[in-house]
């Protein structure tokens, strides 16, 4: 597919190298930093117990009281919805919700439907930069509750779950807890407000032909930065007049009614069957959630575990710390164990088999898109399914350099490579002091490159080399453009072409070096961030079994705002394969 679809309803899409996904690194060190101090978000949680936890879910879904585990209080399959890396662009989660809210008929030998979910599931990351109150509204709940009510009357209560991933954490699990946590007017209705805009009357051709051109110059990057920094101003006035800011005290998705206490937790699904949600923090499960878990492995000793967490254990193809650690503060293994472990964070789907265990990534819940792995590195485990893959990855990989150069990740890059060649020429107008200036921005922006690579610790000897060719020639960048225009075009030669020349040039460069790591395997973290694609959306439904098997249905599109339905990615059955 040549083209995709982009939104054109504010809240766009996060530009990761924009003012707002700046808000969001800012608020990820300080969240960081008041992590690194103990002071703990989670101190108001009071975990339920598995059994509490049921009967509440039972409660939602109209159970039996009789029965140890979801599927036995049914009598029948129990249906569960995940979903992960929600809530960026206002149209693509509309598109997301348009897909998840809905049944599907297979065809074909083995006729059957796929009923909504009696669970929706969150993966974690629910909204960016940062899961606040106010981005949970209007890039999450408002176009879903949009759809949403359009169902008012024909849907029946369905349960709502979620872990945090790190965004979540970056508001101190504030906008977290308003919506998945239960509240207190449990078994009475809660209204949805009518403030919220209805998403799905919105789309004029004017309304689009505004927020196209709005996308494309960046005003809506202006316009972000003034509500942060209204944001800003309020929370500082505030704390100035000893008040609060006023905000929703609760957040609504239509129809779902949340049932934890705490951002983690554990569920039976059937005989032998555990769901459990496990929460990082920022870094490490706490010492609270290890016991939680380790209680509930030696009390009930469930023989399989779905395992939900923030971030995958195996990330395109290999170990990836944060899920490791969570593995190890559970007490559990993919080799050793029977487990089912479910995650986002990479916002592309995937999926492993090994031993008794299966490995999914499923961050398509709206994101951009992070591609599969380019180039198959030694050691790295090949996947049995990707989405999207191989090749199409590697096409929209080689407009990483253009796209950075055109603005259209933002223009942080610009303004930095700008103020490098205006510090070049200032300072470098001897022999001695340009090359004392050129060694000394080669060094920063060398170490700068080498700090953005993730796998830096298991890759140094190829990190260094790497970011010492990109560093090197960033560093005599701004010179060699100068010495290109004073034999081409003169006239355009002076300082402020030259500064001009090198935003555009520096950040192509940039461009090239997350390319390269792309191919060569070195990192996949950052590169796609600069496309900031819209394609490839999807999500799982699990039918679980009173037997406690699991059959898992990938639905995605590869252009979610574009024509045609939705499709089956894969097709999964654990344990065993199809």
């Amino acid at each position: 597919m040549g083209r995709f679809h982009r939104g054109t309803h504010p809240p766009f899409a996060i530009r990761w190298f924009g003012m707002s996904a700046l808000a969001g690194h800012l608020r990820h060190l300080v969240a960081t930093a008041a992590a690194s101090n103990d002071l703990d978000f989670r101190d108001w949680m009071q975990p339920d117990q598995p059994a509490i936890l049921l009967d509440r879910v039972c409660e939602v879904l109209g159970a039996s009281t009789h029965g140890s585990s979801l599927t036995e209080r049914l009598g029948r399959e129990v249906w569960i919805d995940f979903v992960a890396d929600t809530g960026d662009d206002h149209d693509v989660s509309l598109a997301v919700g348009s897909m998840l809210f809905r049944e599907y008929s297979l065809s074909g030998d083995e006729a059957r439907v796929l009923p909504r979910g009696d669970i929706l599931l969150f993966g974690g990351d629910t909204a960016y930069p940062a899961a606040t109150t106010n981005e949970l509204q209007r890039r999450l709940l408002q176009p879903w509750n949009s759809l949403l009510r359009q169902k008012k009357g024909t849907q029946r209560p369905r349960v709502l779950l979620g872990i945090p991933g790190n965004h979540d954490w970056y508001a101190g699990l504030d906008g977290f807890g308003r919506l998945f946590r239960k509240s207190v007017f449990d078994g009475r209705v809660e209204p949805i407000g009518n403030q919220e805009p209805d998403s799905s009357s919105i789309d004029s051709r004017p309304r689009r032909v505004e927020g196209f051109l709005g996308r494309h110059l960046h005003i809506d990057e202006l316009a972000e930065s003034v509500n942060l920094a209204q944001e800003a101003i309020e929370s500082l006035g505030a704390f100035v007049r000893g008040s609060q800011v006023k905000r929703l005290g609760r957040l609504i998705l239509a129809g779902y009614r949340a049932a934890q206490q705490a951002s983690y937790w554990a569920l039976p699904l059937a005989p032998d069957l555990d769901l459990w949600g496990v929460d990082r923090q920022l870094r490490n499960a706490d010492f609270r959630q290890r016991v939680f878990f380790a209680n509930r492995h030696a009390g009930a000793r469930p023989g399989r575990i779905l395992f939900v967490a923030p971030d995958p254990a195996l990330a395109f193809g290999e170990p990836y710390d944060p899920g490791v650690k969570l593995l190890e503060a559970c007490r559990l293994s993919l080799d050793s164990d029977k487990l089912f472990y479910l995650t986002g964070d990479a916002h592309h789907y995937e999926r492993l088999s090994m031993k008794e265990s299966i490995h999914v990534i499923a961050g398509g819940g709206g994101a951009f898109l992070h591609g599969t792995r380019i180039s198959r590195g030694p050691g790295t485990a090949p996947p049995e399914c990707v989405y999207p893959n191989k090749k199409e990855s590697l096409r929209l990989a080689l407009g990483m350099p253009p796209r950075l150069a055109a603005g259209t990740a933002g223009f942080l890059p610009h303004c930095l490579f700008a103020l490098l060649a205006a510090l070049t020429l200032i300072l470098g107008r001897g022999p001695v002091s340009r090359a004392l200036v050129v060694v000394a921005i080669a060094v920063f922006v060398t170490v700068g490159l080498s700090f953005a690579v993730r796998t830096r610790i298991q890759r140094p000897a190829a990190t260094w080399m790497v970011s010492t060719l990109f560093g090197v020639m960033l560093g005599l960048a701004p010179l060699g453009f100068r010495f290109l225009l004073q034999h081409v075009l003169p006239r355009l030669s002076g300082f402020w072409p030259v500064v001009l020349g090198q935003a555009f040039l520096g950040s192509f460069i940039l461009g090239m070096f997350l390319l390269v790591l792309e191919l060569t395997g070195i990192d996949h973290q950052h590169g796609f961030a600069v496309l900031g694609h819209p394609g490839f959306r999807h999500f799982v439904r699990l039918c679980v079994h009173p037997s406690g098997k699991v059959e898992g249905f990938v639905i995605g599109k590869d252009d979610p705002l574009g024509e045609g339905p939705p499709v089956l990615v894969d097709r999964f059955v654990w344990p065993g394969q199809i």
